[in-house]
């Protein structure tokens, strides 16, 4: 049987201090994650990285900086599908997901979490060395790759900031 992946982008946002927005998710409490949602019928993965970054925590001005270079998947685990199907949502067994790096230097105050449906309690800037604390299990092995690639690029972008 093949497995039925929902397209998807991840956004990693991050200041001049090299620290990473970081939402709390509203139906899991204590779970953080990045920002993420689904691809449109259609729509090309940056634009929906766009479409996403202002649906939900409505930020339009954030600069572009990379994209990681490959679809990355991960699977919901049983009880997830099983919430879905309950709920009549199209059954996906996980997402595969297009991630993108972006700046933006910020206040969290200037986020607005009510744009489109809300998804996050709150957000908060953190330092790269802690994403990963709270993130659910589930999501752990793809954000460790999206980590690895972005922080190299987080750092050499701050560099650049500094210099004259």
């Amino acid at each position: 049987m093949t497995k039925l992946y929902r397209p998807n982008v991840g956004i990693v946002i991050f200041n001049r201090r090299g620290e990473v927005l970081q939402g709390e998710r509203m139906d899991y409490l204590g779970t953080w994650q990045f920002p993420q949602g689904g691809i449109d019928e259609g729509e090309e993965p940056l634009a929906g990285a766009y479409r996403e970054l202002y649906e939900e925590v409505g930020i339009k001005d954030a600069t572009f900086v990379y994209e990681y270079p490959e679809w990355l998947t991960y699977d919901f685990p049983i009880a997830l599908q099983q919430k879905f199907l309950k709920q009549g949502k199209k059954f996906y067994h996980g997402q595969t997901q297009r991630w993108f790096l972006f700046f933006w230097d910020q206040p969290v105050s200037n986020c607005n979490l009510q744009v489109h449906d809300r998804e996050f309690h709150q957000v908060k800037f953190v330092p790269t060395a802690s994403a990963l604390d709270t993130v659910a299990d589930f999501k752990r092995a793809v954000y460790q790759k999206v980590m690895e690639a972005f922080v190299p690029k987080i750092h050499e972008y701050c560099q650049a900031l500094e210099t004259p």
